[in-house]
């Protein structure tokens, strides 16, 4: 069922969570995502915030994305503020302001890729998406399955509660492309409590987002947002 496969996926990450790995938030390997041209435009446009409150994650995430982009509006970024979202909502926000504003806004298409496709189309997508400039790539996630259990672990209510919604980030990066070990990919977590940047293996993002939402009965998913005649980070078509 997928209650017992999530329960298996989040035992696992609760043995070995991200945070114990080495690589999480080295910080010369950080240091390398930000040279990345997939993250720069996060730097340039100074576009990273975390989010104000639990429950803001959908929307700053959106505000990022947005403010990365040197030629969206800046007067029509949302503002800040919560509410359910999964990757249906989340992309509806754009498609609703582009309704509302399409003589002041840049064309943009969304494209939700499902978590439960195979992890080689998985990966193609983020690889295709961070080498794009006017693409870029909002992460829907079970972050249990890559932190573990919150304690107490053995409340059956805490456990269930925890798999009812999906966090939102944006991916900014990618290390150690390689065909014989994971990837490493740079999440900027929009909850402060994690740190900010940190560095994810490959399959373990993958099956955070593979993991079914209870109240969904899908999985959670990549966002891919692309943007039609970007600027370049120092405003250059």
């Amino acid at each position: 069922s997928n209650l017992r496969d999530l329960y298996k996926t989040i035992s696992k990450a609760h043995k070995k969570p991200i945070l114990a790995l080495p690589e999480n938030q080295n910080k010369e390997l950080i240091a390398q995502v930000w040279t990345k041209p997939s993250a720069m435009p996060y730097i340039t446009n100074n576009a990273l915030e975390y989010q104000k409150s639990e429950g803001y994650c959908g929307r700053s995430t959106l505000r990022n994305i947005l403010k990365s982009f040197p030629n969206f509006p800046k007067d029509l970024i949302p503002q800040a503020s919560g509410g359910p979202c999964d990757p249906k909502t989340w992309s509806k926000l754009i498609h609703d302001l582009a309704e509302e504003h399409h003589t002041k806004m840049p064309k943009i298409q969304t494209r939700i890729i499902p978590g439960d496709i195979p992890y080689a189309n998985f990966m193609e997508e983020i690889k295709v998406a961070l080498n794009d400039p006017s693409s870029r790539i909002a992460l829907n996630y079970l972050r249990p399955a890559l932190v573990g259990f919150k304690t107490p672990k053995i409340l059956p209510a805490n456990f269930v509660l925890s798999l009812m919604s999906g966090h939102f980030s944006p991916v900014i990066g990618m290390l150690k492309e390689s065909k014989d070990s994971d990837c490493l990919i740079a999440v900027f977590d929009v909850n402060h409590t994690y740190g900010g940047t940190y560095l994810v293996p490959s399959r373990m993002l993958y099956e955070s987002v593979k993991a079914h939402d209870l109240m969904t009965g899908r999985s959670r998913a990549l966002v891919i947002i692309k943007m039609e005649n970007p600027l370049n980070q120092n405003g250059v078509e």
